[in-house]
């Protein structure tokens, strides 16, 4: 299966419009099944996949590097600084025990969540983090250069340091990082493309039918991930139209589809926002391989047309005052 592609970098390897998010790796138990996952990805026609430190308590980008050892040259990569997770958890053993423990409590995980995120070190924005962090990622994903480099939750003054700058366009001309951006939530990469900032070419941030922010990035003259396709949006319309059986009928004749159908709806959300950033990366993540599966036919125009993606944007188009919070 092949994607539409587009380059990252002039000189980056041509790379899928649907890109695989490592965060649901770790939900997975074993390091077999997780490369397996990645596997699955890139057999459905995905190339570019994107990790952090933080993903995984950082053990996601050394599963991405195990991929990458036969992969590499036919990928591309993101990967961020600026987010370091709790040294007591970057322990393989650790991380071994805590799934253990969710395995037999999955309640449990929202707790464990968030205790390692009150634990995680944030903010680490100066050169000599950035280059630590750089040189670990290399490490752990087994490779000798960075297609897309990105400051994790950057405020205006961390993406605007000229000392990050200079550090990163060092990096540039070594051939470590091919670009450069920011990633995090939409107030502050909103706050980043309007200033400017050299680190604004690529941003990274959440997109979806009841919270559109592509046009606006555009206009502003970047270059766009986009994330949480349906995370958000896809429980908002899934029990709006639960609650107006009329106008889901309706729909689905104008539509000629069974929005009660498995998959059907998530379909269409994701065929919105790869309509939406054209011409950029939208990313899913699932620890499910028919779900790649789907999603990459999604990409391809094979689960649902372009039409039907055009006709469902036009239907919910009226409707998104009354799905937005």
């Amino acid at each position: 299966m092949q994607m539409n592609l587009l380059k990252i970098f002039p000189t980056s390897t041509p790379t899928s419009r649907l890109g695989y998010g490592t965060t649901s790796l770790m939900a997975v138990q074993s390091g077999q099944e997780r490369v397996q996952l990645l596997e699955c990805a890139y057999d459905a026609g995905i190339r570019h996949y994107d990790t952090a430190p933080y993903y995984g308590y950082g053990e996601a980008e050394m599963v991405l590097g195990e991929f990458l050892r036969k992969k590499r040259d036919q990928v591309t990569v993101t990967t961020k600084f600026g987010i370091q997770p709790p040294a007591m958890v970057r322990n393989r053993l650790v991380n071994q025990l805590a799934r253990k423990i969710l395995g037999i409590a999955p309640s449990l995980r929202a707790v464990l969540s968030k205790k390692a995120q009150s634990l995680s070190k944030r903010g680490s924005f100066s050169a000599e983090a950035a280059r630590t962090s750089l040189e670990q990622s290399l490490k752990s994903l087994g490779t000798d250069r960075i297609d897309l480099f990105l400051l994790h939750e950057p405020n205006l003054h961390d993406a605007g340091s000229s000392e990050i700058l200079e550090f990163l366009e060092r990096e540039v001309t070594r051939g470590t990082i091919l670009a450069y951006g920011c990633g995090g939530e939409y107030s502050m990469i909103r706050e980043i493309a309007q200033a400017g900032l050299p680190t604004s070419r690529w941003l990274q941030f959440e997109d979806h039918v009841l919270a559109p922010h592509v046009s606006e990035m555009r206009a502003l003259g970047a270059n766009c991930i986009t994330y949480r396709t349906f995370l958000k949006a896809l429980p908002v319309v899934s029990q709006w139209l639960d609650a107006n059986p009329k106008i889901r009928s309706e729909w689905e004749v104008a539509l000629g589809l069974n929005l009660s159908q498995d998959g059907v709806l998530a379909a269409l959300l994701l065929g919105l926002s790869m309509q939406a950033n054209n011409g950029g990366i939208v990313l899913f993540s699932s620890s499910r391989c028919d779900r790649i599966r789907h999603a990459a036919r999604v990409a391809d125009e094979e689960a649902v047309s372009r039409e039907q993606v055009q006709r469902f944007a036009n239907l919910i188009a009226p409707m998104i005052k009354d799905l937005s919070p």
